[in-house]
């Protein structure tokens, strides 16, 4: 250690200098032991609303998929619903790339359109479904960014155009 005397000026800040670095080494194990109660991130805010509306439009996307592929199992209409479901699918693909975390709750488990009930319910279901999903898209279209206002509009056209489809495929049938 150098000489106090030598260095001008450093005889007087010295003590002072070592004074705060014992205060700070001292006032450490108190510093810890205070931080030990808070959490190192703490609770997550809650997302932004268009993240629910989007989680919302993947789940119910997600049970149509479910009640077409249900639906799509067997009779006569199975080739017409099989297209449709195709359409779904693209659809849940398009909504699930925007959402970049995934759904922290679990989904609702979708109920099958067919239910035994033959063709002609069926088809009924899957068309109040069908109109139900795009009258919900286009109700959340004005809370939305653009770019997934423009995503939720694609998809409700499609599936308002898949009512008349299926009404014109249970009619043929």
């Amino acid at each position: 250690m150098a000489d106090d005397r030598l260095v001008p000026g450093l005889a007087a800040t010295a003590p002072a200098r070592r004074a705060l670095l014992i205060a700070s080494v001292a006032a450490l194990p108190a510093v810890l032991a205070a931080c030990r109660g808070v959490q190192a991130l703490g609770t997550p805010p809650p997302p932004p609303a268009d993240v629910d509306t989007l989680r919302d439009a993947i789940e119910h996307e997600t049970a149509l998929v479910a009640s077409y592929a249900a639906a799509a199992t067997g009779g006569p209409l199975a080739p017409v619903l099989a297209v449709v479901l195709a359409d779904h699918r693209q659809h849940l693909a398009q909504l699930s790339s925007r959402l970049i975390e995934p759904a922290a709750h679990g989904s609702t488990t979708p109920t099958p359109a067919a239910g035994g009930r033959g063709v002609v319910m069926t088809v009924a279901q899957l068309e109040q479904a069908e109109q139900a999903a795009s009258d919900r898209l286009i109700a959340q279209l004005a809370g939305l960014p653009p770019v997934l206002a423009q995503l939720f509009a694609s998809i409700a056209a499609s599936e308002a155009t898949h009512v008349p489809y299926l009404r014109a495929a249970g009619q043929g049938r």
